[in-house]
């Protein structure tokens, strides 16, 4: 735990280890998101995911995630989710450069970009945990989940195994040197994807 608030780690991820092919496409990795007829909604999102019925539950059953702490790499290739962060979180963006010249962006429903952009893990950590309300800290991007892993500030792993190679791309844990050991997991069958849910040890 991070000053008693609950750090999780999720992402889409390939049975061989990759979150991305090298250009920053997904390809099928969020087919999992279109897979069925249940329209499920993530807030600021201006269409609805259509989920199967396992996965929506999956999805419903989700801890609420209060603030969100992502690298700067993912808020470039996102754009900076046009303002909308995943969920609307409170998101604090881990990087050593400033906002780019054309922040903050016009958001659809005309309010203000929630980011906040610091330099160091243990602001961005401490920042987020006062942002999060009660609620647990997502952290996002290779490098950013890689940092928290080794300094032991992961609570719970979510992979979300989609059924598919890509052979090459981006690694979700390539930098990792250390052994980390997690529970045996939850395991949650979906359509297109499997949830496995890992409590860090």
């Amino acid at each position: 735990m991070f000053n008693s608030v609950k750090v999780s780690a999720q992402f889409s991820m390939s049975l061989d280890g990759f979150i991305a092919r090298a250009d920053d496409s997904v390809g099928p990795l969020f087919d999992w998101y279109e897979a069925g007829d249940i329209a499920t909604w993530m807030p600021g999102l201006a269409q609805p995911f259509h989920l199967s019925g396992l996965d929506a539950a999956y999805w419903n059953s989700l801890p609420r995630e209060g603030a969100f702490v992502t690298g700067r790499r993912l808020f470039d290739v996102t754009h900076g989710w046009g303002g909308h962060p995943p969920n609307e979180s409170p998101t604090v963006v881990l990087t050593h450069r400033g906002p780019p010249p054309d922040w903050p962006p016009a958001r659809r429903d005309g309010g203000p970009a929630p980011f906040e952009f610091v330099a160091d893990l243990d602001t961005a950590l401490t920042r987020a945990a006062r942002l999060a309300d009660g609620g647990e800290i997502g952290v996002a991007g290779p490098d950013v989940v890689q940092q928290c892993l080794r300094r032991g500030f992961v609570d719970e792993l979510r992979v979300d195994l989609i059924p598919v190679l890509l052979g090459e791309g981006i690694r979700w844990f390539d930098g990792l040197v250390e052994e980390i050991l997690l529970d045996d997991p939850v395991v949650v069958p979906g359509t297109r994807v499997t949830h496995l849910i890992y409590r860090v040890r």
